[in-house]
């Protein structure tokens, strides 16, 4: 499948604060002075309209960001790493691999990012945890460990119209045709693995064309190149429906292909279509579309008798697509136009923290700042240990661990570490 590549990202460790000391020949008594540590970098997926297939990510490496800097003496901080960018196709869909209910983005315009994993944040030096009561802290903090998530990659074309059809009916031929693409052509079932896009110009307007991989029976269930081809074709506005003419049923071929595209749903089958109906330069083509015109005109859709091969009606063919491509467009505009703005209210805000209890018995608190705190200071030692506890009371902690029956000596977890409550 060259349109999906599956990979891990991870942001960059956050750097450790500095434990130092101000030490200077006429300063006996010099405070604390160890600067933060610098920010992790972020992963982020940028579209360029350069880039067209995901084959730089098929390999599956995990794509890390680099670590922030640490903190040093005299309050220096620590470099933020640079963001680590990855390029990929315009049109590109990502998604998070554990939650696949809805995207993490939709790359669908040139200079498009998104971030998919953020750095962690840099750990505080030992002079921020200077109190009157404490004058010189013996300790800093970690930088906190980066975001990390495994991504799934969709490239979905972003053509005007996509050329449909049996494998070998032509499609390949026609785009050559109509456009400078040159996509590989040979008389054997799929010779198009992946989509060519090519442009057609017709002097006064132009469109992009996508050459499809072929369909055949049972696609919409992923037989043969089944769901990679629908997946491509789901942004395309208009269908040109290539029928080879010198097969005994090209209409019963017309009629296949239309139910797979319905099977699959996403409103494939409510594309508008024109069919061509391709190879009547040969004798056994032309007769067919003479004794399938009465049906082929029962239709209901636009059809026109053309040759990809010589290049004969197809002019008109591309004339006929774009007229059906710019009416659709239009119907488009004016359903947004008219379409009445729904006002989603803010989700509601979690509190700074929640308390429950594990499935373990011990009681859990959970959130940013009480997680941040418990996985970055060594909470085996006393000093850094009593920090965690003195801001956990700050921020309201001990009155909701009462609640839970929580008593001192009574061990709690705090962002997956365990702590005894004091």
């Amino acid at each position: 499948m060259i349109d999906v590549a599956e990979f891990e990202v991870a942001g960059g460790r956050g750097g450790d604060g500095a434990v130092s000391f101000r030490r200077e020949k006429f300063v006996p008594r010099g405070g604390p002075d160890g600067g933060d540590g610098g920010r992790g970098g972020d992963v982020v997926l940028v579209a360029s309209a350069r880039q067209s297939t995901l084959d730089a990510y098929r390999d599956g490496r995990v794509r890390e960001a680099g670590p922030g800097g640490k903190g040093g003496g005299n309050q220096k901080r620590g470099a933020s790493a640079e963001p680590l960018i990855l390029v990929v196709p315009v049109g590109t869909t990502v998604w998070d691999d554990r939650e696949s209910e809805a995207p993490l983005a939709d790359l669908t315009e040139d200079s498009a990012s998104v971030v998919v994993a953020r750095g962690g944040r840099g750990g505080w030096g030992n002079r921020r945890f200077t109190t009157p009561t404490r004058q010189a802290p013996m300790f800093a903090q970690h930088g906190a460990q980066p975001q990390r998530r495994r991504v799934r990659l969709e490239l979905r074309l972003l053509a005007d119209v996509g050329l449909v059809g049996l494998p070998n009916a032509g499609k390949s031929t026609l785009l050559a045709a109509w456009s400078r693409a040159r996509p590989k052509i040979g008389a054997y079932p799929f010779t198009t693995l992946e989509p060519e896009l090519g442009v057609v110009n017709l002097g006064y307007d132009s469109f992009v064309a996508a050459d499809m991989p072929g369909l055949i029976e049972g696609a919409s269930r992923g037989v043969g190149l089944g769901h990679e081809f629908l997946r491509h074709i789901e942004r395309t506005r208009v269908l040109v429906h290539v029928l080879d003419m010198t097969r005994d049923a090209p209409l019963e071929d017309y009629a296949l292909i239309n139910r797979e595209l319905a099977e699959f749903g996403h409103g494939l089958a409510g594309k508008p279509q024109v069919i061509a109906l391709n190879k009547v330069d040969t004798p056994d083509g032309e007769t067919q579309v003479e004794l399938l015109r009465e049906q082929v005109d029962a239709l209901g859709v636009r059809a026109f008798p053309i040759s990809a091969a010589t290049g004969a009606g197809t002019r008109e063919l591309a004339q006929a697509a774009l007229e059906l491509l710019r009416r659709t467009q239009e119907a488009e505009r004016r359903v947004e136009a008219a379409r009445v703005p729904v006002l989603t209210p803010e989700p509601a805000r979690r509190g700074r923290f929640e308390v429950t209890a594990g499935r373990d018995g011990v009681v859990e608190v959970d959130g940013p700042t009480p997680n941040w705190l418990a996985q970055t200071l060594d909470v085996d030692q006393l000093e850094p240990r009593l920090e965690v506890l003195a801001r956990l009371r700050r921020m309201g902690v001990e009155r909701v661990l009462k609640r839970h029956g929580v008593a001192p000596g009574d061990m709690i977890r705090v962002g997956g570490v365990m702590l005894r409550w004091e």
